[in-house]
């Protein structure tokens, strides 16, 4: 079992070439929006499954332990970052409407 599975039509990045094609066959804004967009939710479902593992280390661990304040540091940072991509993705869900 795979622990985070792939979408069928999600590019193998880990291939260069598909990686330089992703990036030079950007043929207009629009496309270009479009491949930020799929990113920026990319981005945020990871964000999400590292806050889940960050909160269930979190309630295995005491309060007295110096990783459950770092760890709860970092949870907060990390729901800051998928705040901002939200909102990065609700402006770039606007211009590509317009």
């Amino acid at each position: 079992m795979q622990p985070f599975p792939k979408k069928e039509n999600a590019p193998d990045f880990s291939n260069p070439t598909i990686r330089q094609a992703f990036v030079q066959n950007t043929e207009n804004s629009k496309e270009l929006m479009q491949k930020e967009l799929d990113v920026n939710q990319a981005e945020q479902l990871l964000l999400k499954k590292r806050i889940d593992l960050m909160n269930s280390l979190v309630n295995d661990l005491p309060s007295w332990d110096p990783q459950y304040a770092m760890l709860l540091r970092q949870v907060q940072m990390d729901q800051i970052e998928i705040d901002e991509l939200k909102f990065r993705q609700t402006l770039l869900s606007q211009k590509l409407s317009a």
